[in-house]
């Protein structure tokens, strides 16, 4: 409402707002006085919010096309997101088309994202009837009473602080780049997960740049160049 108080193509391009310089989803309610910034798609904060979204957006859809996959944690990092699966299937490169394609139809019907908050105990008996051993493990090691979740559909739910986007239309242009090992918190004692690396931009253009510059340097890349020039072998 505040931002289509300024001005229509304000409203349209917000992706989320900071209240008194805390990040909010856009449907926060703002019930006293606030300093209030309208976060655009633009702006660095924007494009993070729209990584993340991404990130639940790719996860839903692996679970989806990999039913028993348990998910793990799905952090934006420099560049991007990634998510780790603990899953039966070995993800490989051959199946990002069908995980992106599903991305694109769950992007299609914009799903809202809906914040729930709730008590950790409430949590942690909800994740535990559904076997996500993982999303317990953090909970366990929280120290807050309260913590939130996101709902997207009937189907799909994460624990997550927040903030989102308003609904997964607003995640358009995403491209799935690899996959790795990864153990769980990092310790060779847990388990081994499979991270799916990932990245999102708001606009098509910044996209298509940024997977131009990629591929240019693997030509640059010098175990590529040195096999070429027989230095190595």
């Amino acid at each position: 409402e505040i931002a289509k108080s300024i001005s229509k193509n304000l409203a349209k391009v917000s992706v989320a707002v900071r209240v008194n310089g805390q990040l909010k989803d856009l449907n926060a309610a703002i019930t006293t006085d606030s300093t209030v910034a309208i976060v655009t798609e633009s702006d660095a904060d924007g494009v993070e919010v729209t990584r993340h979204s991404t990130a639940h957006i790719m996860a839903m859809a692996v679970k989806e096309l990999f039913p028993g996959t348990l998910l793990a944690i799905g952090p934006t990092i420099e560049d991007g997101f990634y998510y780790d699966f603990d899953s039966e299937h070995v993800f490989t490169p051959e199946d990002f088309p069908a995980i992106e394609k599903k991305m694109k139809e769950i992007s299609k019907k914009s799903i809202p994202f809906v914040r729930v908050d709730c008590l950790r105990s409430e949590a942690r008996t909800k994740w535990d009837a559904e076997g996500e051993s993982y999303k317990v493990d953090l909970l366990d090691g929280f120290d807050d009473d309260q913590v939130s979740y996101y709902q997207q559909g009937d189907t799909f739910d994460d624990l997550c602080r927040g903030p989102h986007v308003a609904h997964s239309g607003k995640v358009k242009y995403f491209k799935l780049l690899s996959v790795a090992g990864a153990y769980w918190r990092g310790d060779q004692n847990n388990k081994m997960l499979q991270r799916i690396y990932a990245t999102a931009f708001t606009t098509k253009e910044a996209l298509d740049e940024y997977l131009h510059i990629l591929e240019e340097a693997k030509k640059r890349d010098h175990r590529k160049i040195g096999k070429e020039l027989d230095l190595f072998s």
